[in-house]
């Protein structure tokens, strides 16, 4: 069986793996009730390419970013970050994806607020456009962190959530950050942790290490650099760091099935012009299915116990930073 999945479409590195929808969203055509694993190769021949097929469907990247990812992995942690806007301020989403941060700023910052969602990748910009917020207006740019495209002085915040871990020049980033804060304004910025410091999902790295490839070690979006990395650049570029911590916030997923499904079909990768695609393997390609097989049945091991009537929620893990220019 050959299912053309398009899902290799390239994107400008920049772009943040970061939309609102239910927290039930499932897989078309799929129930994902918690079962016991069995142990056999569930991931398989057709079931499997059946299954992710149903999974993708007629579905844009935008789409399934939003649908999965976003209400099982960002939106608790986008919410928080949110939470820093204050009512009337002018704030720009760094890396704002479909929206999901500008969206909770846009409620926070009121009627006499203003923000603005900044983000290098056209399709992803084009869902956010969709959208519609209450509160602040919201204003949707296309260009990258290396060079924004404001004043001096524009903004009392900047938010970046799971962003600033595709910028391809962190220093240039974090000077223009600097730049385009007014005196006194803040940014309020967060990085997934590396593996050896997720309480749960670590296993991820070394299983697609061994069974996708090699250079799945590290995995970019978690590679960061931790809180160091993060008071490094701040204050190389002038800021003064008022907060620096490791928040912990649930995944949630209907079940381990899920997470498998979405982790494969729904991960990034770095394509062979190295930019950013989606898809973690080309699905298309059945010599795939062995590993995407031993991914799912170390996914089981490491995770059964996370498990419960409700679906798997296990904690994940993220560096953040507040920092006033």
């Amino acid at each position: 069986m050959r299912i053309n999945f398009n899902l290799s479409k390239s994107y400008p590195a920049g772009w943040c793996m970061v939309g609102r929808t239910g927290c039930n969203a499932r897989l078309s055509n799929t129930s994902y009730a918690a079962q016991p694993y069995s142990g056999r190769n569930i991931f398989y021949a057709e079931e499997c390419v059946t299954r992710l097929a149903d999974f993708v469907g007629t579905q844009s990247m935008a789409d399934l970013y939003d649908r999965y990812w976003v209400p099982a992995a960002l939106d608790v942690f986008a919410r928080e970050l949110a939470k820093r806007v204050q009512p009337g301020t002018h704030v720009l989403d760094l890396g704002t994806g479909t929206g999901l941060v500008a969206g909770y700023a846009s409620e926070r910052a009121g009627p006499a607020g203003e923000v603005t969602g900044l983000d290098p990748t056209t399709d992803l910009l084009g869902a956010a456009r969709a959208k519609q917020f209450s509160g602040a207006h919201v204003s949707w740019i296309e260009g990258s962190g290396e060079e924004m495209p404001f004043e001096d002085a524009s903004f009392d915040i900047v938010l970046c959530h799971q962003g600033l871990q595709y910028v391809t020049d962190r220093e240039a980033t974090f000077s223009e950050i600097k730049r385009v804060l007014k005196p006194g304004g803040q940014l309020h910025a967060g990085v997934w942790s590396s593996a050896d410091r997720q309480p749960a999902f670590g296993f991820v790295e070394d299983s697609l290490g061994s069974h996708i490839g090699a250079d799945q070690k590290p995995i970019h979006a978690w590679s960061f650099g931790g809180q160091e990395e993060l008071r490094r650049l701040a204050e190389g570029a002038g800021l003064t760091i008022e907060r620096l911590e490791t928040v912990e916030h649930p995944w949630r997923f209907d079940s381990i099935q899920q997470f498998i499904d979405v982790q494969i079909a729904c991960a990034g990768r770095t394509d062979e012009n190295g930019k950013l695609a989606m898809g973690l393997v080309d699905l298309d390609d059945e010599s795939w299915l062995p590993a995407i097989d031993a991914f799912g049945k170390d996914a089981h091991a490491a995770l059964g116990s996370f498990v419960s009537h409700s679906g798997l929620s296990a904690p994940f893990a993220s560096d953040e930073m507040s920092a006033k220019a």
